[in-house]
């Protein structure tokens, strides 16, 4: 078997890639252990405040589906230290879509980057 590339995405320069495990792979019998990571890809953008977070639910089950999602950030100022930490609001997201195909999960991504706006919390 040749040599699975990660899955060719246009991101906009204002996004930062966390960390990135999508392979250009459709769920089979022989590719289901690119799709057994907890996230398979992860984008922040501090200036929109905004994250996007790609998985595979339920790992490993090849009847699964790519599960998108945009996550709503909040900044958090250590009073004491002065540390900027970022918090992720998991249970109010601002936009979700579960699907079996990755080409549509690819353009959904490639549309969500230059066209989200920045949330106002």
């Amino acid at each position: 078997m040749d040599e699975i590339e990660l899955q060719p995405l246009r991101i906009t320069g204002s996004w930062n890639v966390e960390w990135n495990l999508f392979y250009e792979v459709d769920p089979s019998k022989e590719t289901m252990h690119y799709l057994d990571s907890s996230s398979l890809l992860h984008l922040n953008n501090y200036s929109l405040m905004r994250a996007i977070n790609l998985d595979f639910r339920p790992e490993n089950d090849i009847n699964g589906y790519f599960n998108l999602r945009v996550i709503n950030l909040t900044k958090n100022v250590n009073s004491r230290t002065h540390k900027i930490s970022f918090d992720a609001d998991w249970d109010n997201l601002y936009f979700e879509l579960k699907s079996k195909s990755r080409i549509k999960i690819v353009k959904e991504i490639e549309r969500l980057v230059r066209e989200i706006p920045p949330f106002k919390g």
